[in-house]
């Protein structure tokens, strides 16, 4: 299944790597985006794999980074990746579709 990151998130990941570049520069900038892609790689194959999030009954949460980050995704025709969020933040509340 074909995965399409939305605005948001792209702005999220963007954001991301900012930080991890202001706190320890590019290399690990891109390390911890690669780690998160890598993870949200096996829903192409698994696109079911993630609980649905309690708040938004279309939408599932899956954790990656090893629990650092929650991403935010719907399954349709293929699937949305949302948002990108630091695992301890406050609760996203989903558009509705």
């Amino acid at each position: 299944m074909r995965i399409k990151y939305e605005d948001e998130a792209k702005a999220d990941l963007i954001a991301i790597g900012e930080h991890y570049r202001e706190i320890g520069g590019n290399q690990l900038a891109r390390r911890m985006l690669a780690k998160i892609k890598s993870d949200l790689g096996v829903l192409s194959d698994f696109s079911d794999l993630a609980p649905l999030y309690e708040i938004a009954i279309d939408i599932r949460r899956l954790v990656v980074a090893d629990g650092t980050y929650l991403v935010f995704y719907r399954v349709t025709d293929l699937v949305q990746i949302l948002h990108v969020r630091r695992g301890e933040r406050e609760p996203f509340v989903a558009p509705l579709a």
